[in-house]
């Protein structure tokens, strides 16, 4: 035998058809016999030549290989993704520390103009008190020392009105 001789046999022995008849449509809900044709084809699997699986199997490596090659530029990207991000997270929390100690020394700025505002009308007293003797100075008759919660204004009692007066710029 040549070899087309064999590849006939081959694909002879690899598919072969089939037909039957049967009866169907029924005439009538009595009759439950029908009839049609079919016609199945069979088939066999070949097993390749050794060549052949020599072939798929490179094939299959070299898609394993650049299947290994994407994986590892993916790890790569998600590991300088994530340094990316902590970085950012450890830069951020210096930030914060930062704001955080420049808001307690805002604090601690504020109770100290506080401070000082209150010892400027206790000295403003003091020297309105040593110079009360002059009687062409109007003086304003308040109910006392009033601080608002800012800070800015101020009013004490037995003072000259315009000595009285503290102004602030907001900011």
């Amino acid at each position: 035998m040549n070899m087309d001789e064999e590849e006939v046999q081959v694909w002879d022995g690899a598919s072969r058809g089939c037909s039957h008849t049967h009866s169907c449509n029924p005439p009538g809900p009595d009759d439950a016999s029908h009839s049609h044709t079919c016609f199945h084809t069979h088939t066999h699997l070949i097993i390749p030549d050794q060549q052949e699986n020599d072939h798929s199997d490179s094939s299959n490596k070299k898609r394993s290989c650049g299947n290994r090659e994407a994986v590892r530029k993916y790890r790569e990207k998600k590991k300088a993704r994530t340094a990316y991000l902590e970085d950012e997270v450890k830069r951020l929390q210096t930030l914060n520390e930062h704001l955080h100690r420049k808001l307690q020394s805002q604090a601690t700025v504020e109770t100290e103009v506080i401070r000082l505002r209150t010892l400027l009308v206790e000295m403003q007293g003091k020297i309105d008190g040593e110079l009360g003797g002059f009687s062409n100075q109007k003086h304003c008759f308040g109910s006392g020392l009033v601080f608002k919660e800012d800070g800015c204004s101020v009013a004490t009692s037995n003072i000259i009105c315009e000595a009285a007066r503290v102004e602030c710029e907001e900011g």
